[in-house]
């Protein structure tokens, strides 16, 4: 049960910013059920409090191996017509992006590619811009990283 448990997070999150005050709230009740269930003080805490960042961060620093499957839960609500659901998702997207080891670049090239069309698509300029920014920061980790490879190979040799 408590494996299951964690297939709605990511939705829960998300739905906690939806427009609708009751499908909010409901996201919210359903989210501190699931922390009771998983007996996860901190995420019961920040669901209770809406903290929706925090949630993202604290499910990913429990999870990280979970990161790519975190990335495609949330990817479907890039699309909503509801611009605060697609600016938390777009958030946790992210997020969860920045997890990704070296083995998902196919995902990353994904994530990187979704995030242009975000930025010159969406009709909301904030979410434009919000995507912009999290394509730079992801570029200049992915960046970070292979720069890191190349020097710990250069040195090995």
């Amino acid at each position: 049960m408590r494996r299951k448990s964690w297939k709605p997070l990511v939705q829960l999150v998300l739905h906690m910013s939806d427009q609708a005050p009751s499908v909010a709230k409901a996201s919210k009740a359903a989210l501190v059920a699931v922390a009771e269930l998983l007996k996860w003080k901190e995420l019961k805490e920040l669901a209770q409090k809406e903290q929706l960042w925090k949630m993202g961060e604290c499910l990913l620093a429990k999870e990280s191996s979970r990161a790519e499957q975190f990335v495609q839960d949330s990817q479907r609500y890039l699309l909503s017509p509801q611009a605060p659901l697609r600016e938390a998702a777009l958030r946790f997207y992210g997020l969860a992006a920045r997890h990704l080891t070296e083995r998902n670049k196919e995902t990353m090239a994904a994530v990187l590619s979704k995030l242009g069309r975000m930025e010159a698509q969406d009709e909301d300029p904030s979410i434009r811009a919000l995507a912009a920014q999290t394509s730079l920061i992801l570029r200049a980790l992915s960046d970070q990283q292979e720069s890191t490879l190349r020097r710990l190979c250069c040195w090995c040799h």
